[in-house]
């Protein structure tokens, strides 16, 4: 391989890792709640442990030196040895503490069992040692300590001689417990715990995570091209359906929508005249990814453009154009199949029902929910009304049900040229949409593109 292509690979490779990382960041905030349930959690479970558990103790302590002394010298007086070896000495001291000697001696002088820590501590270089006593009760640490301090002499002197102990302080009974009743560092333990269990549960989600989460997700996880991006419209609203069906004709959505339908429509337009597309199919691999929306929302692109456009909702199972436009209930495009109404009939209500304010613009309603569309959706009928609009229009828009859910959307592919499939962020996996597609692949219509919704 040359240089310049392994700069492009490693380029590439450094590329795809930034990918990944910012793919895994923006998990993190949809994962933001969970994550601080675990944080507050474990971090208040280890501070109740630490409250329910604590036990207050005790230290009293006393500080002295030592100086041993032996009677038999050459001179017949006492000798005192200099303080390098009173530290000696003093270093050795502690080990008589842990010997049965001294605490049998103490426990008769206190008259019960010793129940306190007790420990010693030589200071270096000198002849101090410090003792302390660590116990529940501050009055037995303070009575035990006594005790050591009198009965110490007489164990060690059976060991290294007579001692001296010249204390120079000592704390007397101590008031305020070693540990107080601070329990900050028992939260932050357990929310440390917490957290690294939240991130740890973050990166699984993430790893198993096989659903579209950015426009480049759509060129190479499905193979086929981004048309553009939908936005996620966030206002105050009143309703769920204020927030699903905000169409551009609405002037609190304009200046959000209006940009990105007009790249979308560029797109679409562009892919259609070259291909020679008239009849488009709006799809998606699952429910609730927003497709009838975006569908009318082309729709309105395209006529604001100054194209003819005939939209017909032919999700006849859930039937929603007319409630997105804000329609009454009538009879529609399920009626007309079923031969209940004729195609004049269907097309005369359709028109009196329309009150979008676009004269070039004729949306053809489903009508009442049925249970099998796509035995009515196959029948000449729908292959009539088709051809009789591919007549008079200069695109026609098809609104499907969920190709990854139902074979109505492979039924119209059959009438359609092409199809645009709409994707909702992080909800279809990507499995899923393949097998939409390959259903869609099957009838040998054009896949235009996809679009990413609700980002």
């Amino acid at each position: 391989m040359s240089t310049k292509g392994k700069e492009r690979a490693e380029n590439f490779d450094t590329l795809d890792q930034l990918v990944v990382i910012l793919d895994f960041l923006r998990v993190i905030p949809r994962m933001f709640v969970w994550i601080l349930i675990l944080v507050i959690g474990f971090g208040s479970f280890f501070a109740v442990r630490a409250y329910t558990n604590y036990t207050p103790v005790y230290t009293a302590e006393a500080t002295f030196t030592i100086n041993i002394t032996r009677e038999q010298s050459i001179a017949g007086s006492n000798a005192y040895y200099d303080n390098a070896a009173a530290h000696h000495l003093a270093m050795i001291f502690p080990r008589i503490l842990t010997g049965d000697l001294l605490l049998v001696l103490v426990q008769e002088d206190l008259g019960e069992p010793v129940t306190g820590n007790i420990r010693a501590i030589g200071t270096e270089n000198t002849n101090l040692l410090t003792l302390s006593v660590t116990d529940k009760d501050p009055q037995k640490a303070y009575d035990t300590l006594n005790s050591v301090i009198k009965n110490y002499p007489v164990v060690s002197e059976r060991i290294v001689g007579k001692v001296h102990m010249n204390i120079l302080d000592e704390s007397g009974v101590p008031t305020k417990p070693d540990n107080k009743k601070a329990f900050t560092k028992d939260f932050m333990k357990g929310a440390g715990i917490g957290l690294g269990i939240g991130l740890v549960w973050t990166l699984l989600v993430f790893l198993i995570n096989r659903t579209i989460q950015c426009e480049a997700d759509i060129k190479k996880k499905l193979g086929i091209n981004c048309l553009g991006i939908v936005p996620r419209i966030n206002q105050k609203k009143r309703t769920q359906e204020y927030v699903q069906y905000m169409l551009l004709t609405d002037e609190r959505a304009k200046e959000l929508l209006q940009e990105p339908f007009r790249l979308l429509k560029n797109k679409v337009e562009y892919f259609a005249q070259k291909q020679g597309i008239k009849t488009i199919l709006i799809t998606s691999a699952t429910a609730g990814e927003g497709k009838s929306l975006f569908a009318a929302n082309l729709c309105l692109s395209l006529v604001s453009s100054g194209k003819k456009v005939v939209f017909i909702d032919c999700d006849l199972r859930h039937p929603t154009g007319r409630v997105v436009f804000g329609m009454n209930e009538n009879v529609g495009l399920g009626e007309y199949l079923k031969e209940e109404i004729s195609l004049v009939d269907y097309l005369a209500i359709a028109k009196e029902d329309n009150n979008h304010g676009f004269p070039n613009f004729l949306f053809l309603p489903g009508g009442k929910a049925v249970s099998d569309g796509s035995g009515l959706l196959a029948s000449e009928r729908m292959k009539e009304l088709i051809m009789c609009m591919e007549s008079k229009a200069d695109y026609i828009i098809l609104d499907s049900a969920p190709t990854g859910l139902l074979t109505d959307s492979a039924v119209l592919a059959k009438y359609a040229d092409g199809a645009v499939v709409v994707i909702r962020k992080e909800v279809a996996r990507v499995d899923f949409i393949m097998d939409a597609l390959g259903h869609l692949s099957e009838s040998d219509i054009q896949i235009i593109g996809g679009v990413l919704n609700d980002v």
